[in-house]
Formats: structure tokens, C-alpha cells, sequence
């Protein structure tokens, strides 16, 4: 039977008057956007807003893996050092302006140093030598080194027009004067800390959207955001807490739509200093920093239960890890498993540190970052105390936590790492590479740094994984941080509506439909 069978008569008629793809779709999101500019800052917002109003030539499908986007093929050439890139024609701009090479070329030069930027997109470019326009249409990437993830490394990079200018500031972009992208919704306002609205391109070229209009508001808190939905103030929101999932599901109002994330939480462990600014002796005093020493390492580990944190800490909404890589991304490995809890393995070890009697410790997790971020660090806070670790949980808001940690100012805090192109390398390299800017524990082994270096410029798929496998292993015996769970993500909507999950845990407007 048809889909306009099923609908019934009623339906029908309706649709006379009402197109089915049509009307406006408002958004509840859990967090604010720091900017329009698409090259400012690598964080989850800002992405968002990035996806809708400008695209990449790379677009990355709800199951992390890679499609064409502007461009419509990339291949290696004989040169192991060279990339042909074919891109799309009859592309415009929202002003009307055409898409060319020459707007991907300046593209790539932009994107890495915009003054002021909290984060940078160099780190995806940085093995790019050269960018060449070879006519309107087509591209040369000259790498620096043999480079397997080169469509991963571009899909994040977001095309503006080389009409703007090198002297385009984030606050051109803030106001609209810049925000002209070719993405399937046009920029129309931002107003910081209410909305973000947005109209849709008709002309776009993956055809017109499914939303006339799209108005995201911020809504941090967690409760006011569920509050929102079951008002009727808005149609979606992202971050269901996991308290409320299950109520919400019972709600005949609503649909509830839910996936594991690419996301890794995990905790870090300042490894590298003789002393370490949140750890103490019990009266208060200095100590040597307890978390250079493995066996307190081991010992912690072994005090971790991922199973309870997934159970009574995320109700259920979530899925063990024993490894950054999550299942379904190249490189993972279904056989490594951290230690299981055992209690008297960990207060040996400890006593053979000198450490009977614990210490003391502050732990940093951010506020509302993460579902249940705080809920975390206070069920870890317990979990440590079984070792005499007596720990102090402080957490901060996310506009200050990474610049902290970043100069590492904490000593044992949480961290979560998304795959948002599908492919690890950056994420390891960041993790686990000696001196790498957010390796926030310092933690450094020099196998893991070769394997890494073979990871970068290894274009054979299986030798790669296995690569990627062993270096994680090293690192993970060691205890170089401590996984606990991948998310999953979770979403609610009105019921007449669908959504497509995705694992990037972006919402975007083109995966949700009328249903």
C-alpha cells in the first residue's frame, strides 16, 4: 500500500492545503553557539550551525561514514603525495555568487589561524602542503606525507566565499554580513543566549529542504529543556537526560529517539609532574604526585566499575569502554578489555606504592557538558574512596574547563572525545602523542609515538587497523587514561515527527521529518 493510502482520506485533504514539508521546525539545544564564523571554534554548536548553513566537501552521513559533499570524488593519484579532487557544478551561494575552486582554496587557507579563535582546524590541515585550483571545478592537494585520512581531514572544513576577504573577522560573520555559505539553510539572525534563526535555501543542490524555517534556541539546563518540549515551546530537543527517558517514552505526546554516540568518556591522570596542584597528603601537605606511580594507576582502575556508571549513573544509556576507539570505527578491538573491579587487588596495590592510607585528591569535570557529567565525577569520588583516595569533585563551566586544562591546571579530570570525521588518528594523536595539545596528562611512551607516526601515512586499510590497535593496547596496560563508556545519544521529539540518529550527536534539521 502507498504512503498516501495509509494516510486516510483526512490526511489527503489536508494536503491539499498544507504542503508536508513545510512550516517551521524550532529546536531545543543544550548548549549556545560562541559564533557564526564555521572556522572559529571545533566545538559542538558551532558545528551544528556549520552544517546547516555551509557545507564541506566531504559531508559526513549519520553513521560517521564519508559521502560526497561538494565534492563529488577524491582520488589519490600515481604521486602517493597528490589528491584529484572533481567538485560539484551549478553550486551557488546564498547571495547568488557560483562556487568555484578558487572559494575552496582560500577555504583551506583561512580555516586554520582566525585571530582570537578558543580552538583551532589547523590540526586537520596541517599535512596539506598545497591546495590548487586546476580550473573552476576541479582541486590539487599536494600532502606532506602519504595521507590516507584525507577526506576525513577536510569533511570539517567548512567552504566561504574568498568574496569576504582575508581581513573577515568572527564578528562579520555574527552579524550575517559573512554568514553566506552554500548549505541547505541560509543564515538569517543569531541572538546570543536566545535563538538562531534559519531559512531554507530552495535552490540548494541537494534539492530544497525539508523546513521552511529552523529556530534553534540554547537551553542549557537539562530540566528546563524537557520542560520546553512538554510546554509545546519546541518540536526536538538533544541531551535527554537519562532520568527522564523513560518517562518521556511513556508520553503519547512525544517519541523518544536514541543511538550510541562516537563519543569516549574517559578520565585523564597528570602523569608527568614530581608534583601535582590537586593532590596532597590527608593532613594537607605535599606529596610526590601519586599518578606518575602505575600501580596507583592500576590501582584506580581496578576501583572503576564501568558497569555500575552505565547502570545507575546512566540509567542504561550507554555502553561500556574498555578503549578510545568505539565499535563500528576503523581500528577498534573487540578482544581488549580493561581490568575487572577487584577491590583487594587495588588496596595491595596501593600498599605497595606506600599509599595504605590513600591521599588526597581534587578531581575537575565539566558542568553540563556531558549527560550526567557532575552525577560521574561524585559516583567516581565513592569508587575512590574504597582506596582511601579522599577526593574532592569541583567542576566548571565549559567556557573556562578546556582553557584550564589546556594549561594543565588539573590533576585527574574527565574528558570526552566524539568522532566526528570517522576516522581515530586525531583523536589518538591527541589522546596519546607525546606533548600533543590536549594530551592533558602528559602521558608519553615512545612505541606509542612510532605507532602513531605509521598510523598517519599507512595507506594499507588492515595494516593501519592493526596499528591503531596495538598502539591503544601499550597505552591502555599503561593506564594512560581511564575509559569509562561511550554515550549514546538521545533525542525527543512531538509525535509526528522522525529522527535520524547520528552518531556525531549533531541535530540537524535534515534528519528530522514529518512523518
Amino acid at each position: 500500500m502507498s504512503r498516501f493510502l495509509r494516510l486516510g482520506l483526512a490526511a489527503l485533504l489536508s494536503l491539499a492545503v498544507t504542503p508536508l514539508w513545510a512550516g517551521t521546525l524550532r529546536i531545543g539545544i543544550s548548549s549556545d553557539t560562541t559564533s557564526i564564523d564555521p572556522h572559529f571554534a571545533e566545538i559542538g554548536t558551532n558545528i551544528v550551525v556549520r552544517q546547516h548553513v555551509f557545507d564541506s566537501l566531504v559531508d559526513v552521513g549519520p553513521d560517521m561514514t564519508l559521502r560526497p559533499g561538494l565534492a563529488t570524488s577524491w582520488q589519490p593519484t600515481a604521486d602517493p603525495l597528490v589528491w584529484d579532487i572533481a567538485l560539484r557544478e551549478g553550486v551557488r551561494f546564498h547571495d547568488g555568487t557560483p562556487f568555484t575552486a578558487r572559494d575552496v582554496v582560500f577555504s583551506f587557507r583561512r580555516a586554520p589561524d582566525i585571530p582570537g579563535a578558543p580552538s583551532s582546524y589547523r590540526r586537520h590541515l596541517e599535512d596539506i602542503a598545497e591546495v590548487e585550483a586546476v580550473g573552476d571545478h576541479r582541486l590539487r592537494i599536494r600532502t606532506r606525507l602519504p595521507l590516507p585520512t584525507l577526506p576525513n581531514s577536510v569533511a570539517p572544513i567548512a567552504i566561504v566565499s574568498h568574496r569576504i576577504g582575508e581581513r573577515a573577522e568572527p564578528g562579520d560573520f555574527n552579524t550575517g554580513r559573512h554568514a553566506i555559505g552554500t548549505g541547505p539553510y541560509r543564515f538569517v539572525e543569531w541572538v546570543s543566549g536566545s535563538h538562531m534563526r534559519l531559512a531554507a535555501d530552495p535552490g540548494h543542490w541537494r534539492g530544497k529542504p525539508v523546513w521552511d524555517e529552523v529556530v534553534m534556541k540554547p537551553i542549557v539546563n537539562p530540566g528546563a529543556r524537557v520542560a520546553a518540549l512538554l510546554a509545546g515551546d519546541v518540536d526536538a530537543i538533544n541531551d535527554v537526560p537519562p532520568i527522564d527517558v523513560a518517562r518521556l517514552s511513556r508520553d503519547a505526546r512525544l517519541s523518544v529517539w536514541q543511538g550510541q554516540s562516537a563519543r569516549v568518556i574517559f578520565w585523564t591522570m597528570d602523569v608527568f609532574r614530581e608534583q601535582t596542584p590537586h593532590a596532597t597528603a590527608k593532613d594537607g601537605s605535599p606529596i610526590a604526585n601519586p599518578l606518575r606511580d602505575p600501580r596507583v594507576r592500576r590501582a584506580i582502575a581496578l576501583v572503576l566499575d564501568r558497569t555500575a556508571i552505565v547502570a545507575q549513573i546512566m540509567d542504561g544509556l550507554a555502553v561500556t569502554a574498555h578503549q578510545v576507539v568505539p565499535p563500528g570505527i576503523p581500528g577498534h578491538d573487540p578482544a581488549f578489555r580493561m581490568p575487572p573491579p577487584d577491590l583487594a587487588a587495588a588496596r595491595r596495590l596501593m600498599a605497595e606504592a606506600g599509599l595504605a592510607d590513600g591521599f588526597r585528591l581534587t578531581i575537575h569535570v565539566t558542568a553540563n557538558r556531558y549527560p550526567n557529567d557532575v552525577k560521574q565525577a561524585q559516583a567516581v569520588a565513592q569508587m575512590l574512596a574504597r582506596i582511601g583516595i579522599e577526593v574532592k569533585v569541583a567542576s566548571l563551566p565549559l567556557a573556562i574547563y578546556f582553557n584550564e586544562a589546556r594549561k594543565f591546571e588539573f590533576s585527574f579530570a574527565l574528558v570526552g572525545w566524539g568522532f566526528t570525521a570517522g576516522d581515530p588518528y586525531v583523536i589518538l594523536r591527541e589522546t596519546f602523542q607525546t606533548r600533543a595539545t590536549n594530551n592533558y596528562g602528559r602521558w608519553s611512551n615512545p612505541v606509542v609515538d612510532g605507532l602513531l607516526a605509521a598510523v598517519r601515512v599507512e595507506m594499507d586499510r588492515p595494516a593501519r587497523d592493526r596499528a591503531i590497535r596495538d598502539l591503544q593496547r601499550v597505552a591502555l596496560e599503561d593506564f594512560a587514561l581511564l575509559p569509562t563508556h561511550f554515550q549514546m545519544n538521545v533525542w525527543a521529539t512531538r509525535k509526528g515527527l522522525a529522527l535520524t540518529p547520528r552518531g556525531d550527536e549533531s541535530t540537524l534539521a535534515e534528519d528530522i521529518r514529518p512523518n
